[in-house]
């Protein structure tokens, strides 16, 4: 997907952006989750990641990427998830041409309403977008 040069906090979500975003983020009201695992740069133009308002790659650092860094042949590791669009991916972009490839898994999920069970397991996503395992009980 093309990035929008000159763009600062630039957020790919559809309420900002085109519809085409909305595969970038989760929405429980319509059943989908979302799992972002991979990003690679298409052009050698730096481009900064935020994930939400932090950036991507540090705490402390604002780390600039690009083809060089994260490539076709060896993409970011990104592994986060989404439920809603406040859980999304920002950008900050020069003047400049950049293009992201983005890996994605989309995930319907339905309301459990049955109880679980003591040492049952299920899939936590937590606020800031990771996940883990779970065991109830």
């Amino acid at each position: 997907m093309p990035l929008t040069p000159g763009s600062t906090d630039a957020a790919l979500r559809e309420a900002t952006a085109t519809p085409q975003y909305a595969m970038l983020h989760g929405n429980l009201k319509v059943g989908r989750i979302i799992h972002i695992c991979y990003i690679a740069c298409g052009t050698a133009n730096d481009v900064l990641l935020k994930w939400m308002i932090e950036a991507m790659g540090s705490h402390w650092y604002n780390l600039l990427v690009n083809n060089t860094v994260y490539g076709l042949s060896n993409p970011w590791e990104i592994d986060r998830w989404s439920y809603d669009d406040e859980m999304h991916i920002k950008y900050t972009l020069a003047g400049v041409a950049q293009t992201l490839y983005v890996e994605v898994v989309e995930y319907e999920v339905v309301e459990y309403t049955k109880a679980l069970t003591s040492g049952q397991q299920f899939l936590k996503v937590l606020p800031n977008g990771q996940a883990r395992m779970a065991e109830y009980g």
